[in-house]
């Protein structure tokens, strides 16, 4: 539908709430949109629940979120002279990839990983040192890879068990999660910048998760910007609510692409190894919605911003607070599991991972 093309009867009988808001108001809202939002009409204020998972998002981008505790998402498209807004119910989605999708990425990086062992010859007399180094990076990067793949299914699969809660410092998480971020894409050549508008940041979350969320959308932003392009992480406070964006630099995406970011159909996502299965922004997903935020994806003016909104909750009095630390379960680092989808073969040399 173009800008242009605007019919309000179009959407009347469709079974998913629409509304089109013009300057802050609904100017047209279908019939499973009142059901939702009894006794709106247009020309009324956008309910405050849909104005909260919107935030400031212009067209084309996309949200998930809750609205009145309705867990949901949100795509939003320039059309007749406003914003169209479709809703669609995540309510008895596990956001699970098919099991075609997950046995080919599966089989891809286990042919990876064989392919790098086959190639560190025993019985070489003389073995070439510096081929040896570059497999066995390869071999470590491909290990890295498939323990990415099965973290990103475990959090998408809605394991409950992960979520633990407790009093912890956000500012100092990012703070922590940006200098790694920093030092590895140094290294690998790409231009990334952060700042934090505060130093310390009380609340209540799972640190372990929250850091995870955090090296998603970093590795979703150095894929899309490449080398040569820029990508940033910025936290802000915004009243009661903490605001992480991470940006890059790079082609704009369509309406179509952004709007599938959440929807949860993964048979549309490419099998382009580059891409992956979308487990990543769905893992982001759940991450904020377990703390009770809201995720904004959104494409304009040469940038391209995901941020996540999340409610400050002060730890209660007497609760020990948890200073953010580096996981090193299982002897891998964090930030080199999360990133080794993007980041060169070099840095998985066997002794620098000691």
């Amino acid at each position: 539908m173009s800008g242009d093309d605007w019919n309000e009867t179009l959407f009347d009988g469709f079974p998913e709430p629409v509304l089109l808001l013009r300057e802050g108001k609904v100017s047209y809202c279908n019939r499973a949109a009142a059901g939702r939002f009894p006794g709106l009409r247009p020309g009324d204020e956008v309910p405050g629940g849909l104005k909260a998972l919107l935030g400031e998002a212009c067209p084309p981008a996309a949200a998930a979120g809750e609205v009145d505790g309705w867990p949901c998402t949100a795509s939003l498209q320039a059309v007749g002279g406003g914003t169209l807004v479709v809703l669609r119910s995540r309510e008895g989605s596990a956001g699970q990839p098919g099991l075609e999708r997950l046995s080919l990425q599966l089989r891809r990086e286990t042919a990876t990983l064989s392919a790098a062992l086959q190639r560190l010859d025993p019985t070489e007399e003389v073995p070439d040192e510096e081929k040896v180094k570059r497999y066995l990076a390869a071999a470590n990067q491909g290990l890295y890879r498939i323990i990415r793949l099965a973290d990103h299914l475990s959090l998408a699969g809605g394991e409950a068990e992960q979520w633990q809660p407790r009093g912890m410092d956000l500012a100092g998480l990012c703070r922590e999660t940006a200098e790694e971020v920093e030092s590895v894409c140094r290294m690998g050549g790409y231009d990334f910048t952060w700042s934090l508008e505060t130093s310390g940041l009380l609340t209540v979350g799972d640190d372990r998760l929250l850091r995870r969320m955090l090296l998603c959308l970093v590795s979703n932003a150095m894929k899309a910007a490449g080398r040569k392009g820029k990508l940033g992480l910025k936290l802000s406070v915004r009243g009661d609510r903490a605001v992480v964006t991470v940006w890059n630099t790079g082609l704009a995406l369509g309406e179509q692409d952004v709007a599938r970011m959440f929807g949860g159909d993964l048979a549309a996502v490419p099998t382009d190894p580059r891409q992956g299965l979308g487990l990543g922004l769905e893992a982001v997903r759940r991450t904020a919605a377990l703390h009770g935020g809201t995720v904004l994806a959104e494409s304009r003016e040469g940038v391209i911003r995901c941020v996540v909104s999340l409610p400050i909750r002060k730890p209660e009095q007497g609760e020990t607070l948890r200073t953010p630390k580096v996981d090193y379960s299982g002897g891998f680092l964090p930030v080199l599991v999360e990133l080794s989808d993007v980041l060169p073969p070099e840095l998985y040399h066997f002794e620098d991972l000691q």
